[in-house]
Order: structure tokens, then C-alpha cells, then sequence
């Protein structure tokens, strides 16, 4: 497959930080097995590369370009768009998909050191890569889409920090989308589900994890499903659609808390079939 012309997205240049793991990696992957090209960012390290390109080619996708850079950092982003431009000319998708946050374990934790940490890598950068892109290349990507998630709505234990991120990256979206309309530009932000990832149990724990998995491992979300509805927000067939916060997670979040006790009317996962299929 790779090289094929036939591929839809050709040459769509996809930028997409935090790229080498969890839902980051399954969104690279989607879009490089039909035929973009992508950049997939990390930090310090955290990438076997030899093993994440193996894993692209194994699909029949494009291989990635796998950079170290820190979100943080408006001068390493400035950096990392004109290694961009050296390498493509052009930049199609920006997928800000970095987060990151202290664990609350009580009140006292509770730091605007802490909450200054989070915003610098959960929420900043979405502004710093489209300040950045347009900078480098003279022009605005055509899709911005954020990766959030319900905890600014709904509390989860240890998240208040995330949380409180989640929502004001979502407020962002809303009024970036607003600003950036006049240019052809599409912003949303997509809340995936839950996913059993490196990530996740970092944050909730393994006990937690495991007991969700032995209890209602149906809760969890491929990652390549959220994926797709990241790589349909950017075909085009969804240009009508900005500014919007989008939840994927098979309705799960539609169950009231009653049926989650009693069991009863519990949905079941979309069966798999080709035609469930992008």
C-alpha cells in the first residue's frame, strides 16, 4: 500500500504531538495506512523507534517521521515546524494530543505550580502549534483537532488537575474555531472514551484497571475507533463540522448510573464488521 496514489490522503501532511504511544500512535497509524504523511512527536525518549516504525510497516502504512520535541517549548515547536517545512512544504493536521498532569491524592496537592504544569503541557500548546504553523509556512493547517476527554464534566478520582485542563483546551477550541473560521480552518476537539493504556493506568492505577477489565472490560474503547473519528474530522466529508466537542465512546457515557449498578440494559460494543469500517 504505500506510495499507492489510489490511498485518499496521499499528500496530507499530518503533524500529530505525542504520536508514538496509546491513541497518539493509533491515530498516526490510521492516517499513514491511508497514505499521509506523519510527523508523530515524543519526549526524552519514550519511543522505540525501530519498533513503532515495524509496527507502521506491518500495516502497509507510510513510514513516520518519529521526532523528539517538547510541547512546552514554544522554540522547540518553532524548531520542529520548519524541520516540517525543510522536509514537506506543507502542513494539512495539526492532532494536539499531549497531556499531562499531577495525580490529586488529596486537597493539599492541590498547587498552582501543579495546575501551571498542566496547563503548559495539556492546553498551551494547542495555541503555540497553530501560532507556530502559520509562522513557518505563511498559512493555517486546514484541521486542528484536540484530544480532550469528559473530566471536565464529570470527576474521576485523581483527575482534578486533567479535569480542569480538559475544559478550558475545550473552551479554546470553541473560540479558536470562531477566530480562525475566516481561514478555511476547522478546530475541534474529540473526547474519546476509555482506553486500557500506559497513560491510563498511570493515572487510575493497575488495581483499578485490572478490576474494570475483570468487571466490564466492555467499557473499554479500541483506540483505533477514536482514532477514526479523528481521521474523518479531517477527510473533508466533515467540513461543515468546527468548533464542536465530539464524544467517542460507543454511548457508554449515555448510561445513567442506575443500569452501571444493576446491570440491567447494559449496552453491548458495536459488533465488528466491515461495514462499521472507515
Amino acid at each position: 500500500m504505500m506510495g499507492d496514489s489510489n490511498l485518499p490522503f496521499p499528500k496530507l501532511n499530518v503533524l500529530i504531538t505525542g504520536g508514538t504511544l496509546g491513541l497518539g500512535k493509533a491515530i498516526g497509524l490510521e492516517f499513514a495506512s491511508l497514505g499521509a504523511t506523519t510527523y508523530l512527536t515524543h519526549r526524552w525518549g519514550s519511543a522505540d523507534e525501530d519498533e513503532l516504525r515495524a509496527e507502521f510497516t506491518a500495516r502497509g502504512a507510510t513510514k513516520p517521521h518519529i521526532i523528539e520535541s517538547d510541547v512546552s517549548d514554544p522554540d522547540a515547536t518553532r524548531e520542529l515546524m520548519k524541520q516540517i517545512k525543510g522536509e514537506a512544504g506543507h502542513l494539512d493536521v495539526i492532532v494536539s494530543n499531549v497531556a499531562f498532569a499531577k495525580v490529586v491524592t488529596d486537597v493539599s496537592d492541590l498547587k498552582k505550580s501543579a495546575l501551571d504544569l498542566s496547563l503548559s503541557y495539556s492546553v498551551w500548546p494547542l495555541v503555540e502549534l497553530i501560532q507556530a504553523a502559520h509562522d513557518v509556512f505563511g498559512s493555517y493547517p486546514r484541521y486542528v483537532v484536540a484530544i480532550s476527554s469528559s473530566g471536565g464534566e464529570v470527576c474521576y478520582e485523581g483527575y482534578d488537575l486533567v479535569g480542569v485542563s480538559k475544559a478550558m483546551l475545550e473552551t479554546l477550541c470553541r473560540y479558536l474555531a470562531v477566530r480562525l473560521k475566516r481561514y478555511g480552518v476547522r478546530v475541534n476537539a474529540l473526547r474519546p472514551g476509555l482506553f486500557d493504556t500506559a497513560s491510563t493506568r498511570a493515572t487510575f492505577g493497575d488495581e483499578v484497571i485490572d478490576s474494570i477489565q475483570k468487571q466490564m472490560a466492555e467499557l473499554f474503547l479500541a483506540p483505533e475507533s477514536a482514532a477514526k473519528a479523528c481521521v474523518a474530522l479531517c477527510s473533508g466529508l466533515l467540513d461543515s463540522v468546527t468548533g464542536q466537542v465530539i464524544t467517542v465512546d460507543e454511548g457508554w457515557s449515555l448510561v445513567s448510573p442506575i443500569t452501571y449498578i444493576t446491570g440491567r440494559g447494559l449496552p453491548g460494543a458495536f459488533p465488528k464488521s466491515k461495514e462499521n469500517d472507515l
